[in-house]
């Protein structure tokens, strides 16, 4: 019965009133069906995906995004300007919780099932920012149940200080590290949380579902823009005059630690990052640097330069945001990816266009 939905979660995926699902059924655009106990008619879910994508194809030109509009989550929503992880506000989860008891409440699970066994890892010799996706890899490579979906969340959990583990240059538990990760566990569907559904829907297992979400991560406009930040960040700690180190830093036209695809104002994660540093470290020469680039840029900052300020002043390197993003965003990978596997399988396909 995973294959049929209700008249409701079907009218919500569609985006229409009850009676305009019905309207479909009468026209012969959709087929129902009733079961004995079910107080509402049930909807094939393929067929209710399929129209989704289909009635909002017509998108205006010009439009950047792709919008799966058939996609229903759990893990996290973008509302208002504001980001929620299981319906909870994220500035709430970072102030209630740490990393460990984010990770299990959007992960929703209580214990980890134990931690997996690194083989011949050799990640020592790799650069930083790949050790934890080589990791990974390693690990499913030498799991002989990496295709079974059971207990995934609980697995994925377990392997949380395995990641930390593979790069002793970073101090995880550091309060900055911490929070950082924390508000780096989901943010909607990005890219990389895509990746890992696109390969979860074709039933991977959760190891290789979290190495197609890396793949994404590693891209310089995801989870690598943190390192140009960085760069930005030192230039002015080191001497560059603010105008000199903005216009060195905009690449396609794009100024590193500004702005954001989905949020229209300030990333509410930067916020909460930055209001911790300047609790913590008023005196911060990195935040001094951030301070007088927010001034002069006068644009909406995102996360990628809180992040800046935090490897700076910590003194781990400018790879080092891409790694904590990667360790963050492992956990709302897996959770979309344990999600997915509730969902028809292969349902993520595009429609090519003449």
């Amino acid at each position: 019965m995973d294959q049929w939905i209700t008249t409701s979660e079907a009218a919500a995926r569609l985006g229409v009133k009850r009676g305009t699902l019905y309207s479909y059924v009468s026209r012969g655009v959709l087929e129902s069906r009733r079961q004995p106990g079910q107080s509402e008619s049930l909807f094939d879910r393929t067929q209710i995906d399929s129209l989704a994508v289909a009635k909002h194809d017509g998108r205006r030109a010009g439009d950047r995004l792709l919008r799966f509009r058939a996609v229903s989550t759990q893990v996290s929503s973008i509302r208002d300007g504001r980001l929620y992880l299981r319906g909870r506000d994220i500035a709430d989860v970072c102030a209630e919780m740490g990393f460990a008891a984010a990770a299990r409440f959007v992960l929703d699970v209580d214990e980890p099932l134990g931690a997996p066994t690194v083989e011949n890892s050799g990640t020592a010799a790799v650069d930083v920012e790949r050790r934890i996706p080589l990791t990974v890899a390693l690990i499913a490579a030498h799991d002989p149940l990496r295709s079974d979906r059971t207990d995934a969340s609980a697995r994925v959990l377990g392997l949380v200080p395995v990641l930390a583990a593979v790069v002793p240059e970073i101090d995880f538990a550091h309060p900055w590290v911490d929070l950082l990760a924390t508000t780096l566990i989901d943010n909607g569907l990005a890219a990389s949380t895509t990746a890992a559904r696109v390969a979860a829907s074709a039933r991977a297992g959760v190891f290789d579902a979290l190495l197609a979400g890396y793949a994404a991560l590693s891209g310089p406009l995801h989870g690598g823009a943190p390192a140009a930040a960085y760069e930005l960040v030192s230039a002015v700690v080191d001497g560059t005059p603010v105008d000199r180190a903005l216009a060195d830093a905009v690449v396609e036209g794009r100024l590193p630690g500004f702005g954001h695809v989905i949020y229209r104002g300030p990333d509410p994660r930067a916020q909460i990052v930055f209001d911790r540093i300047r609790r913590d470290a008023p005196d911060s020469a990195a935040l001094a640097a951030a301070d007088q680039i927010i001034a002069r840029a006068g644009r909406a900052v995102n996360i990628d330069l809180a992040s800046a300020v935090i490897a700076r002043e910590l003194g781990v390197g400018p790879r080092a945001g891409e790694v904590l993003f990667q360790y963050g965003r492992t956990i709302g990978m897996a959770a979309h990816a344990v999600e997915e596997y509730g969902e028809a399988p292969l349902r993520w396909r595009g429609s090519s266009g003449g």
